[in-house]
């Protein structure tokens, strides 16, 4: 009998997304046997109450992924990311598969606050992003006050851990180029004017 396909599923803004999301998507197939990774753009995340619009997100997604034949962009029709019901319907899209959440380390500290925090880590395993060889102490700490612990916990460590989309839309704010986003990914921003400071036109 044939093991089951691991499918990682990666959730957040991207706004956008950046070398640093690839690199961390890339090294997650690799460090925790993925088979994929679905990134999950959210139409309304959390505490970001002034993102671009999900079809910018989305098409700086498809720019950034077209490359890479094991990572894809995923449209889970939801406003945002809920234990529950998210992962209900990743269950039915993806049935019989394991899946894997992919996080960076500063969601680690908000886990516990999410409703339903423990039906989702009863069903999923975890994919955590470090940003430095500090902050894999950290996470293990927080991991070990949540109310139920994960089907297991895999520890990231990529290239470009310290990429930011914040940094980011700053620099093309500004009329910079940024060497942490994707040529294609810049250009498109550029021709949608996105992240441009209007007021100085």
């Amino acid at each position: 009998m044939s093991k089951p396909k691991r499918i990682g599923i990666f959730s957040g803004s991207f706004d956008p997304v950046h070398k640093g999301h690839i690199a961390f998507a890339l090294s997650a197939i690799e460090q925790a046997k993925l088979d994929a990774v679905y990134f999950a753009p959210e139409t309304k995340p959390r505490r970001k109450p002034n993102v671009s619009h999900i079809s910018h997100r989305v098409s700086m997604l498809d720019l950034a992924t077209r490359s890479q034949p094991r990572l894809h962009v995923l449209d889970l029709t939801a406003r945002f990311f809920t234990p529950k019901s998210t992962i209900s319907k990743l269950q039915q899209k993806f049935p019989g598969t394991e899946l894997v959440l992919l996080m960076g380390s500063d969601m680690v500290e908000h886990l516990h606050t999410w409703n339903h925090v423990d039906y989702m880590l009863r069903h999923v395993e975890l994919a955590i992003g470090v940003r430095s060889n500090s902050d894999e102490e950290v996470v293990t700490n927080l991991l070990t006050v949540l109310p139920v612990q994960p089907l297991a916990t895999t520890i990231i460590h990529s290239e470009l851990s310290g990429a930011s989309s914040s940094t980011i839309r700053s620099a093309l704010r500004a009329g910079d180029s940024s060497p942490a986003v994707t040529a294609s990914v810049q250009n498109y921003a550029k021709k949608n004017w996105l992240y441009h400071d209007v007021t100085n036109l």
